[in-house]
């Protein structure tokens, strides 16, 4: 599996297809803090939702990597598919820790926070930044890796996706009834909304990051599960 992991690594950074997210997400967190005495939890909140379209960037530009021939060589080199699927996510996860702990650690270093860093602070951001990556990946991994992954509408689904999942508070509050169906899309929510001015930690905050875990769970499975059964 390793050996995999550096062969998608060196070969996803040859194709050079990382430049554009990569740069923009760059660029995002630099104009982000161009001023000093910016507020860290909302700020971080910020950063988060980048790390949320530039994973779901990285990881529909890397499923693409690979001919429908070349693909099956690497399915028999590996001796499952499932091995396949595992081994590029966590070439994803490992490609996105530099960009989070740039995120993390910019502001930091440049000295642009109002405030000093906490325990509490680094935890919620890391786990706030690592979910908004996972929820990356699975979005990408569903519209170009499994049966969802029409070429033709690809790249407006994923998008649709991540309107809908960031729109989805503002779009309750207009119609209460889509409640009943925003809850398919990633709950981005139920963490940001711990990313204000003041954190607290109560019974909501709980309830949310057992809902945010419980559905990354199901996702991934759902997601593995509809990859498997398009590559019988």
């Amino acid at each position: 599996m390793s050996a995999f992991v550096r062969y998608e690594l060196l070969n996803f950074i040859r194709s050079l297809k990382f430049i554009p997210p990569v740069v923009i997400y760059l660029a995002w967190i630099f104009i982000l803090y161009a001023y000093k005495n910016v507020p860290i939890l909302s700020s971080y909140g910020v950063s988060s939702i980048a790390i949320y379209l530039v994973m779901t960037w990285l990881a529909m530009a890397m499923f693409s990597m690979e001919e429908e021939s070349e693909k099956h060589i690497l399915f028999a080199h590996l001796g499952s598919k499932w091995r396949y699927l595992r081994g590029k996510w966590h070439t994803l996860f490992l490609m996105m820790i530099p960009l989070m702990l740039f995120a993390v650690f910019f502001p930091i270093i440049t000295g642009s926070f109002n405030d000093g860093m906490t325990i509490e602070y680094y935890l919620l951001t890391f786990f706030c930044h690592t979910v908004f990556a996972i929820f990356g990946v699975l979005v990408g991994t569903l519209f170009s890796a499994t049966g969802l992954a029409v070429k033709k509408y690809a790249w407006l689904s994923a998008v649709f996706v991540i309107v809908c999942s960031l729109a989805s508070k503002s779009l309750i509050e207009m119609a209460a009834f889509l409640k009943w169906v925003l809850w398919i899309f990633p709950p981005v929510f139920n963490v940001i909304e711990h990313m204000g001015n003041e954190f607290i930690v109560n019974t909501d905050f709980w309830i949310n990051i057992i809902f945010v875990i419980i559905y990354i769970a199901l996702t991934t499975i759902i997601v593995a599960w509809l990859f498997l059964k398009k590559e019988r």
